[in-house]
């Protein structure tokens, strides 16, 4: 293909080299690859990207969305004329980099069952990535995203029905839009959660009422006034104490009596990494295991069983598995701390010269790299001909 403008400018340069030579056309493998563990995503906008710019002879054999990875094993290769894939590395290997981050978000998912985990990072990264960040959530197992953009590429790309998406063979899930009242809206309703939030649910009143509880420093008071005020239509009430404050009636350090009540709970052979937990996040400011507990004790106390808890605040991986750890309730946990970025790299492992292909992977590379046995055809696209038949059409498997 031609110059590229998205492309490491030595590829254009190179493509420029072999233009009207032999080795334009000269078949070549790449394998793409990282130096670390992670769960594949984006590989539909790679193979569109491929389909797009290169005329063929193609093929793409390459795990899908969701697959995991080990480190240096090959997730892809592209066999075709090298004049045709020599400007298309630095699109690719950009486009599969959030792979890490999908990794990460399975990974706390996994630490936060039986809570759900909403994607909240949109408001982290440049509005260019939202899309590619909420669908790297969605392949990791988020339960949602927050940003209209976000979901409804989602569903457009892994939708089933309604709000159920399915990736690959697991089984479908729900992915929805999710949104809580903001501290902004509280604010300009006279800094007051409760009548932001009845505002809120006078003009939205097909969106779950969720409100906020901290904004007033007043976590318990606003709790109890949200019941009174809601009853059964507070569907939640979210928690996002900051970290410069200690939350109402919270503790500075461990409440022994919590301290017990917690670790009587904990299996034996998990206790000590339980009070490794709390240590760090048992107690203090922001969000703490002991405002979950403080918060879920009051709702139940209420009466307010079916009203969910949602938490917020700094909430990555470890602070997700000290959390579940110690058995903190909660519903929801909404993290815009999970996304990560995957070095990926593509070389070419072996080039088809005098009738036979031939190994020539960089000297030291060949010997770490892993080819598994099997990978599937993705993508088969056939040279082009003058008048191509029908079922010369580019398949896309």
């Amino acid at each position: 293909m031609p110059r590229f403008d998205a492309a490491d400018e030595y590829f254009n340069r190179s493509y420029e080299t072999v233009t009207g030579t032999p080795y334009e056309h000269m078949p070549v493998v790449y394998g793409v690859f990282c130096r670390e563990p992670g769960m594949i995503t984006g590989m539909q906008d790679v193979l569109e990207l491929i389909n797009n710019h290169c005329p063929g002879p193609v093929t793409v054999r390459a795990l899908s969305d969701g697959d995991r990875f080990e480190p240096m094993h090959i997730v892809m290769t592209l066999e075709g004329p090298f004049g045709q894939l020599v400007t298309l590395e630095t699109t690719y290997l950009g486009i599969l980099s959030l792979s890490a981050a999908t990794a990460n978000m399975a990974a706390i998912v996994e630490a936060a069952n039986p809570a759900q985990v909403i994607d909240m990072a949109a408001r982290h990264y440049p509005p260019e990535l939202l899309v590619a960040i909420a669908e790297a959530a969605a392949v990791g197992g988020a339960a949602g995203t927050t940003t209209p953009l976000g979901h409804a590429a989602v569903i457009t790309r892994y939708g089933i029905s309604d709000d159920r998406i399915q990736i690959g063979s697991r089984d479908s899930t729900s992915f929805r839009l999710h949104a809580t009242i903001p501290h902004a809206l509280n604010a300009v309703y006279g800094g007051n959660s409760i009548e932001s939030a009845a505002a809120y649910n006078h003009r939205c009143p097909a969106a779950s009422l969720t409100v906020l509880l901290d904004d007033e420093g007043r976590e318990r008071d606003i709790c109890s006034e949200a019941v009174k005020r809601f009853g059964s239509s507070l569907y939640g009430v979210r928690l996002d104490t900051p970290a410069n404050r200690v939350h109402q009636g919270g503790h500075e350090k461990a409440d022994r009596a919590l301290e017990m009540r917690i670790l009587s709970q904990v299996p034996p052979a998990d206790r000590k990494a339980a009070m490794a937990a709390l240590a760090r996040h048992g107690f203090g400011p922001g969000v703490t295991i002991e405002a979950a507990y403080t918060i879920r004790d009051l709702l139940d106390k209420l009466g307010s069983r079916h009203t969910r808890l949602v938490l917020s605040g700094d909430f990555d991986l470890d602070k997700v598995r000290a959390f579940r750890l110690c058995n903190a309730p909660a519903d929801y946990i909404t993290t815009g701390s999970w996304v990560r970025f995957g070095i990926f790299t593509s070389d070419i492992l072996r080039v088809f010269e005098n009738d036979h292909w031939i190994p020539r992977c960089k000297t030291g590379r060949g010997g770490e790299l892993i080819e598994p046995d099997g990978l599937p055809v993705v993508l088969q696209k056939n040279a082009p001909t003058a008048s191509p038949p029908e079922t010369d059409e580019p398949k896309v498997l």
